[in-house]
């Protein structure tokens, strides 16, 4: 084992190649980076479902490092959640089903051309007008996300105030007596329950997430919708540039296929020419650049570039524009001060945990391997990738430790959302 260890290191050194697959040339290897990833993820199996998590996660690292090493490519990819996950698991994580329905109407004559009004970049990110990355779990509730996102930012335009919303109203509510909305379901009939019900929705404080479809409890809580009702379903041309103008005006649901690169994705332009189905998933478009669409995922912060992923411009986007919409509101004159309760908010990272002494344990480290994936970087190249923890020498000439004057940790900063992170995940 040492002999081929040993002719691992060698070929290493004779071609620079991407750090996972490095890792996979050696079984040692990537055995001790499936423990790791297991430590990581809280997962803990029996032997005989451990080998076939392990073959799946095997699997997985080399479609990864497959994808990141093909020429041209403007994402990144990662090990993740879904990286010892069969493809049926990953069925749980979607929730799109407009099952019977066309997509939206295709674009007047000339209404898909760019709108002069339009303003070439508009992400309401930026404006404070987006509440924090959300995770429906293992229920297909994406649909309620996805309505509730493209709800959230055109209210606080009206009323002044960004709230969250609640999914689990939509879940519970809005299939009551028919199926179960943790089996999907469409942005367009959420909506049109709000509308039906007068157009309430109540605060996710309020009426919080289960990840389960229960009995619909909307007459026996708040109704948050107070500046402004839901009136109904708006949907959007079917063109990018028809998307593009709505979304200049708020945030939209939208829905796509989700395909293998999606799931591993993890930073970058992500452009995908794998997709051959129907849209499965449903998401919120929170703004746009000239080369991006940047879109609000429901499967926590941990995932992709933390909760976002952004979608390449002048592209099909695996049926990105097909099904958007967003919900008309009917103002009510009424002022909303509703700041009683404080809005959910995501978790800040737990720090990982790195080598006590601080020292790359693979001999081929650089910063490549910092953008690898944390558990590449965590477990191979702790001092190259500054997973130095608070109080220990990190071998600078600083004579201290990495802690700094915002507050955070030895080899952490302080991202812009006033969480401590290492630099590379902010």
């Amino acid at each position: 084992m040492k002999i081929l260890f040993f002719l691992f290191l060698v070929g290493a050194a004779l071609a620079k190649e991407s750090p996972l697959r490095a890792i996979l040339r050696s079984p040692v290897e990537t055995l001790k980076l499936y423990n790791s990833f297991k430590g990581e993820q809280q997962l803990s199996f029996q032997a005989a479902e451990d080998r076939m998590r392990f073959r799946l996660f095997r699997k997985s690292a080399e479609f990864v490092a497959e994808e990141n090493s093909a020429e041209g490519e403007t994402a990144a990819f990662a090990l993740n959640f879904f990286s010892t996950l069969t493809e049926s698991e990953k069925q749980s994580w979607l929730g799109f089903n407009a099952t019977g329905a066309e997509p939206n109407p295709l674009p007047k004559i000339n209404s898909g051309l760019k709108n002069d009004k339009t303003p070439d970049e508009k992400l309401w990110t930026d404006e404070g007008k987006v509440t924090a990355v959300r995770n429906q779990g293992l229920c297909g509730s994406c649909w309620t996300f996805g309505a509730v996102g493209g709800l959230e930012t055109r209210y606080a335009r009206i009323a002044g105030i960004l709230k969250t919303f609640s999914e689990q109203e939509y879940l519970d509510c809005v299939y009551e007596g028919r199926r179960n909305g943790c089996r999907g379901g469409w942005m367009k009939d959420a909506y049109e329950y709000s509308a039906r019900a007068g157009g309430r929705l109540a605060r996710a404080a309020d009426y919080p997430y289960t990840q389960q479809d229960g009995y619909c409890q909307a007459s026996i809580k708040p109704d948050a919708m107070i500046a402004a009702k839901i009136a109904g379903n708006v949907p959007v041309a079917q063109s990018e540039q028809s998307n593009i103008d709505a979304l200049a005006h708020g945030s939209l649901a939208v829905a796509f296929e989700v395909t293998n690169r999606f799931q591993s994705y993890s930073n970058g332009i992500f452009t995908d020419h794998t997709c051959r189905g129907y849209p499965n998933h449903a998401v919120t478009a929170v703004g746009y650049t000239k080369d991006y669409v940047l879109v609000k995922n429901s499967w926590g912060e941990y995932w992709g570039d933390a909760g976002y992923v952004k979608f390449t411009r002048n592209h099909h986007n695996c049926h990105l524009w097909n099904h958007s919409s967003y919900p008309s509101l009917t103002r009510t004159g009424v002022v909303d001060d509703d700041k009683a309760k404080p809005e959910p908010t995501s978790p800040p990272r737990p720090d990982p945990i790195p080598d006590p002494n601080c020292k790359d344990s693979h001999p081929t480290c650089d910063k490549d391997w910092c953008t690898a994936g944390d558990y590449i970087a965590e477990e191979y190249c702790q001092k190259t990738c500054k997973y130095c923890t608070d109080g220990e020498d990190d071998g600078d000439d600083d004579g201290g430790d990495d802690g700094g004057d915002d507050g955070c940790p030895g080899g952490t900063t302080l991202c812009p959302d006033g969480i401590c992170r290492h630099e590379h995940m902010c």
